[in-house]
């Protein structure tokens, strides 16, 4: 394994992250000759001919840009402006997120911030205090995004500008670079006079990448077109029946997904023999009441393609974009997702246990994706996903379904455990986001509390970190990583981890923490 060179470009951010604050690990190499870098140079300069403003940021002004400077960070863990983003967990990705935070780093919260969390991921996981900043709730926007809530809460943004200027500068570290973070950066540039790094591509791209229907074509531009399963737009419900109801007639199950949204929560999933004798009419209402119901409001265009079957593998490439200047991508990561459901929905991750060819395979496409993103002007944060299709390993293709550019159930994981682990080559992990309805509610400190014993603390290199005290005490389940010296290690401990929380649950039914804050946890 290979850590990043630290490096400092001429506008005063780090185009690498901070070798202890932020690790980027290079698991896996892969190397693309000038002729193929050529070729890509060709793609990307078409793609942005099309749109001379996908990579632009001057709107925001001459002080804020993509990058990671040394300074003050910010973490924003804010999935509110991703397509269905399901309303009440958005507090999960706050807890998430703020596990990158270094000793002394701001992270907003959307409300009062668990102490007992916050406690247990300064003291008991060793990363060290941060300074919790809580920004107002909006009665009548619920669903605001905390970045524009930092705008309009005066006393939030107030220290955040404050702290910037004290520090000299400022870098937002965010789920997802939207423009609602880019405009808080270039506020907070301008109120105290520093330079403000996002560590995040320019807002147009990190839209277009996190569009499956965009990503599509690049893939299909960059690999082929056989590199990604059948996959249409629908611009209004007349195409949608018609493009479904033509699928149908070569594939058993045919999917609908909205574009931009995450986590299988915008995918629909309809049978062919269920609608192979229904009319146009037919098949476009009851697609629309299905969609309707997630909830979905008429926006266009859809993704119209085939559910594939039968799927050997669903692996996750874990990339870090450097600035271009400053060297290519970095494999930091092959995974195989756990997938469960009709939808899909990710409920954890593993290290991917493939066939040496297929991880070079793997290693050499999601560099050339990876490639053309970076000469379009990404930086920052990338996984992409993809498919193994077929019967064996040895006739299976692979199709490319997705790139999400952001932070995500894999990335955060992974670079928590790099960053506890400095790298260390010697260190497994599996992500566990198990969700169970029916659980008891438990206080999170008994959850710590039962767990004592098999926890990652301080100098231990392995054990159970929670990610997340939300699904615990709301009775919905469990995020955690557990972290052994080998992979098979990993998956005993975390079984081992969701037996003793089902025995305390099953025992107790205790009432969550109250949110109280001990002056001894903030800095």
């Amino acid at each position: 394994m290979q850590r990043t060179v630290f490096t400092q470009s001429n506008d005063g951010c780090f185009s690498n992250d901070a070798l202890e604050a932020l690790p980027v690990v290079c698991s896996r190499s892969a190397i693309l000759d000038q002729h193929e870098l050529r070729r890509l140079r060709q793609i990307a300069t078409r793609i942005a001919e099309e749109e001379p403003t996908l990579a632009a940021t001057h709107a925001f002004g001459v002080h804020t840009r993509a990058g990671i400077s040394p300074n003050l960070w910010l973490i924003i863990g804010d999935t509110r402006e991703i397509a269905l983003a399901k309303a009440g967990n958005e507090r999960t990705y706050e807890y998430r997120l703020s596990l990158l935070a270094r000793q002394g780093d701001l992270v907003v919260f959307g409300g009062e911030p668990h102490y007992v969390f916050e406690h247990y991921r300064s003291q008991q996981i060793g990363l060290g205090p941060i300074v919790c900043v809580n920004v107002s709730r909006s009665p009548d926007n619920p669903l605001l995004p905390l970045a524009e809530r930092c705008l309009l809460d005066r006393a939030a943004f107030s220290e955040i500008a404050q702290r910037a200027k004290l520090a000299g500068g400022l870098t937002i570290v965010p789920h997802m670079g939207t423009g609602s973070i880019w405009r808080l950066a270039a506020a907070v540039a301008d109120a105290a006079r520093v330079n403000v790094c996002i560590a995040s591509p320019p807002p147009r791209l990190t839209q277009r990448v996190n569009d499956k229907l965009w990503f599509a074509r690049l893939a299909a531009e960059v690999l082929g077109e056989t590199a990604l399963p059948p996959t249409y737009a629908a611009h209004g419900p007349a195409v949608l029946a018609h493009r479904i109801r033509t699928l149908a007639q070569s594939a058993e199950r045919v999917v609908v997904k909205v574009p931009d949204s995450a986590g299988a929560a915008g995918n629909v999933r309809l049978a062919a023999r269920e609608i192979a004798d229904s009319s146009l009419s037919e098949i476009k209402y009851r697609t629309l009441r299905i969609l309707h119901a997630l909830p979905w409001y008429d926006t266009y265009p859809l993704l119209v393609g085939v559910w594939e079957a039968p799927v050997l593998s669903s692996p996750s490439v874990q990339l870090w974009i450097p600035a271009i200047a400053n060297g290519p991508p970095i494999i930091e990561g092959l995974f195989e997702q756990i997938l469960e459901g009709e939808e899909g929905t990710f409920v954890g991750s593993v290290p991917a246990d493939l066939p040496e060819r297929w991880q070079r395979r793997l290693a050499e496409d999601s560099l050339r994706l990876a490639s053309t993103l970076q000469l379009l002007g990404y930086f920052g944060r990338c996984s992409l996903d993809a498919l193994l299709v077929g019967q064996t390993l040895d006739s299976a293709v692979p199709h490319w379904i997705e790139c999400n550019g952001r932070w995500g159930g894999v990335s955060i994981p992974m670079t928590i455990v790099n960053r506890l682990t400095r790298g260390g080559n010697k260190a497994k992990f599996v992500v566990v986001q198990r969700v169970e309805d029916d659980r008891p509610r438990q206080s999170f400190s008994d959850a710590v509390q039962a767990l004592d014993g098999i926890l990652f603390k301080g100098e231990r290199q392995k054990g159970i970190i929670l990610l997340s005290p939300v699904e615990i005490e709301a009775g919905r389940g469990v995020q955690m990583l557990a972290c052994a010296e080998t992979v098979a290690a990993a998956r005993d401990l975390s079984e081992r981890a969701l037996k003793i929380l089902s025995g305390a649950s099953s025992s107790r039914n205790s009432r969550p923490d109250v949110a109280t804050a001990p002056k001894a946890y903030l800095s």
